[in-house]
């Protein structure tokens, strides 16, 4: 006899966790690009749960109106990122967009003042989050 869960609930894809913690990125803080340009990464889930847990901590941004990814390191400083070809798979996926104009901020990237744009999550991207986080890894 099979017992039907209702939505919402404990389901494999369920949209949210069940009075459970908010997701959370595994990685102690994003990397960031050192002197040389790494390989470039394959976009895997595990990565990508992590910079859609970062993206929602509100992590990264995009450096004033150029395709450059940027994390933030502290409140008026930002550095490129490693993960910007898995941020940019996730905005072209939906998943991931740039915030409004009224909260873009002025960092210095090096020595020099620029504006930057938050990124934030979608309604889709949030789900994603959420479902991604409920699965367990063994």
């Amino acid at each position: 006899m099979s017992r039907r869960v209702p939505p919402g609930q404990l389901g494999l894809f369920a949209d949210q966790l069940p009075g459970g913690p908010a997701p959370a990125s595994s990685r102690a803080c994003p990397p960031v690009r050192t002197g040389r340009k790494p390989a470039r990464a394959p976009v895997t889930p595990s990565v990508a749960r992590d910079v859609l847990a970062e993206v929602q901590d509100g992590c990264f941004g995009l450096l004033d109106d150029s395709d450059r990814v940027v994390l933030f390191e502290d409140t008026d400083r930002v550095r490129v990122a490693i993960d910007e070809d898995t941020v940019h798979t996730l905005i072209t996926g939906g998943y991931v967009e740039r915030s409004p104009a009224r909260e873009t901020v002025s960092c210095l990237h090096g020595a020099i003042r620029r504006p930057v744009s938050p990124l934030r999550l979608t309604k889709s991207g949030r789900s994603l989050l959420n479902r991604w986080s409920s699965l367990k890894t063994y």
